[in-house]
């Protein structure tokens, strides 16, 4: 980012290898202090520091009792803090009293630091719903992609602000590339799970769990859309290929024709979250910009 240009603040707000730390200083980029061993390390490189707060997740974070004394000793070692911050647990719930809770043990922190360090506590849900949450940095993830960070988010956010839309950074599609005509009673795909009743038209996408759909998602349980129909997903999802059952389609669909997975749909299909959905499509998928 910085060789190609963008001189505004970096934050890392997870650990670092002690090897790459100097380079980052140089690079004037901020770091999390995710961790109180790393005090004395980041202190010496006179690394600019963002302190996380350990709140009530369990993951990374200095606890708020040791906060002030990590400060002060980064401090006298060269170090600078830039921020202090935290993460919520359970934002993509109505219900805020938790995370009312760990905002105010981060601001209790705040209070003790010094200095005026940026405060940071909100992602996607907590920054479009809570506005005391916002301080002086939100950190949206999901949203930036366009997607809701729950359901339960969309539909407050409905209520909140009825205007308000997201709009989606990606689609995701695959052709059909091979079809073939399968007789009643024939199995398609691994573990001959699915058997056809009738006749049938199978169409094969070259597309699977490897790409990043979820292999949880076949036999069935979600359907592509296909045009204005929805088709489903028949037998096991294989490595880089899965079927679908187009034999009530008319016209009947020729190959190359493109067919659609809705990603929250997939996502509730494949008894996930859409995060996981869109953070495990295949870096090798093709990518069309428009």
């Amino acid at each position: 980012m910085r060789a190609a240009g963008i001189s505004e603040s970096i934050l890392v707000v997870g650990p670092v290898e002690d090897s790459e730390l100097s380079e980052l200083v140089a690079a004037d980029v901020e770091v999390g202090l995710v961790d109180e061993a790393d005090v004395e390390n980041y202190g010496r490189r006179h690394a600019v520091v963002h302190v996380k707060i350990e709140t009530g997740t369990s993951r990374f974070g200095v606890a708020p009792a040791r906060a002030t004394a990590a400060a002060t000793r980064l401090r006298e070692l060269g170090g600078d803090i830039a921020g202090i911050y935290s993460h919520l647990a359970d934002s993509e719930e109505l219900d805020a009293s938790f995370a009312r809770e760990q905002l105010a043990r981060l601001l209790d922190s705040s209070n003790t630091l010094g200095g005026r360090p940026y405060r940071h506590i909100a992602a996607s849900a907590a920054a479009l719903m809570w506005p005391e949450f916002r301080l002086e940095m939100v950190r949206c993830g999901i949203a930036m992609y366009g997607a809701w960070p729950s359901p339960s988010v969309r539909d407050r956010m409905k209520e909140i602000t009825p205007t308000f839309a997201l709009q989606p950074a990606l689609r995701f599609f695959a052709p059909i590339v091979h079809l073939m005509d399968v007789a009643a009673g024939d199995t398609v795909g691994y573990g001959c799970e699915f058997r056809t009743t009738r006749e049938s038209r199978i169409a094969v996408l070259p597309i699977g769990y490897a790409d990043g759909l979820p292999r949880a998602a076949g036999g069935g349980v979600f359907q592509v859309a296909l045009g204005a129909r929805r088709v489903p997903i028949v037998g096991r999802i294989c490595m880089n290929a899965c079927m679908i059952d187009v034999t009530e389609c008319a016209p009947a669909p020729l190959r190359s024709a493109i067919v659609e997975f809705e990603i929250d749909d997939l996502a509730v299909a494949a008894g996930t979250i859409n995060y996981e959905i869109l953070s495990r499509l295949s870096p090798e998928m093709e990518r069309r910009y428009v």
